[in-house]
């Protein structure tokens, strides 16, 4: 998909026929400073992008899904974003290297984790420990400027970057004995594209449980963000996940306890998020359908038993916020663009 814009560059999507892949084909077609954009899967090469991506038949021009080559798409793109199911990204990194693309984003867990110990216990056996640490942290929210001029970004997870967003502000009064928990449901897109019994309608339209709990991956991250932000004070914190009969989003509920008791805790939130332009602290609970669609979080905090015990409720698209718009997000400060290119949708209601 080509359009006429001046000093443009070149994005490649590959494992595009997934949801987060939809999702960026969807932002970097409108995004003002995309040239042309390609979007590459073995499986579904030759197809239309509308027939997996029926949002597409809504466009004038009829783009086709093109054959996955890692040699030709890195030699090809200015940006490399990579969609693809967990453990491909780490096999074709160095090929797609070989082409010296200015900027690779993967939106998987491949390259998320710094230590290989961390990642193996969460994901098991890595084929290229060496690049693990290589790829900045693409929390884009909470690194912002940190990203200028990154040419390997990894994306947080979905459920991750809604417990970070929640964490961020109370760090500077986490203490090692605070244990945060975060409780959090997700839709079921979250679930990826490939039909599963537990995304089957019938199953999960009127239902909600919970998974993972005696730890979820998710926790590996966030082990390493609160080591990053507390130093030796770095508490563990449990993520508590549920699937909601729903089809997009994260609703995350982190309670907290600290050593000394906090007045305000929503003066922490408005301090962290003071300038970001897609995180807002509201003045009462949020509501899951006012980001659904858009790369925008909302935040509340109160404080419970004299300020010991906080309560931070957060709420984000899993799919934008928790994957391809954050990945923009990360592209846009990487380059130099402004922050907020291609990623202005106010969303829909009702929804």
């Amino acid at each position: 998909m080509t359009t006429a814009v001046a000093g443009g560059v070149k994005a490649a999507v590959a494992g595009a026929t997934g949801y987060v892949g939809g999702e960026l084909l969807r932002l970097l077609t409108d995004h003002p400073r995309i040239t042309e954009v390609r979007a590459f899967s073995t499986s579904a090469a030759g197809r239309p992008w509308a027939e997996i991506h029926p949002n597409f038949l809504n466009r004038p021009d009829t783009p086709v899904f093109e054959t996955f080559d890692a040699r030709q798409v890195g030699a090809w793109a200015d940006i490399v974003f990579l969609a693809l199911p967990h453990g491909e990204s780490q096999l074709v990194i160095e090929t797609i290297e070989e082409g010296s693309p200015e900027l690779v984003i993967d939106t998987a867990a491949d390259f998320r984790l710094k230590h290989p110990a961390n990642a193996e216990r969460a994901y098991g056996r890595h084929s290229k420990p060496e690049f693990l640490g290589a790829f900045a942290n693409g929390l884009a929210d909470i690194e912002a400027g940190a990203l200028a001029g990154a040419t390997r970004i990894a994306v947080p997870g979905c459920f991750a970057t809604a417990a970070m967003l929640s964490l961020w502000p109370l760090a500077p009064v986490l203490s090692a004995e605070s244990h945060p928990v975060c409780w959090a449901a997700t839709g079921s897109s979250g679930s990826g594209a490939q039909a599963k019994s537990t995304t089957h309608h019938p199953f999960r339209a009127h239902n909600f449980y919970g998974y993972s709990l005696t730890g979820h991956r998710h926790e590996a991250e966030l082990d390493e963000r609160l080591s990053d932000w507390c130093g030796p004070r770095a508490p563990r914190c449990s993520l508590l996940t549920h699937s909601a009969p729903m089809i997009r989003g994260i609703h995350a509920t982190l309670q907290v306890r600290l050593a000394e008791p906090v007045e305000d805790p929503m003066e922490l939130l408005h301090t962290a998020y003071a300038d970001r332009p897609f995180v807002h602290v509201l003045d009462q609970p949020p509501r899951l359908t006012s980001v659904v669609g858009t790369n925008h979080a909302h935040l509340h905090a109160v404080a419970r038993d004299g300020g010991r015990e906080v309560l931070v409720l957060t709420v984000i698209d899993n799919l934008i916020k928790g994957a391809a718009g954050q990945a923009v997000q990360a592209m846009n400060l990487a380059r130099g663009f402004s922050e907020t290119a291609g990623l202005g949708d106010t969303g829909i209601s009702p929804c």
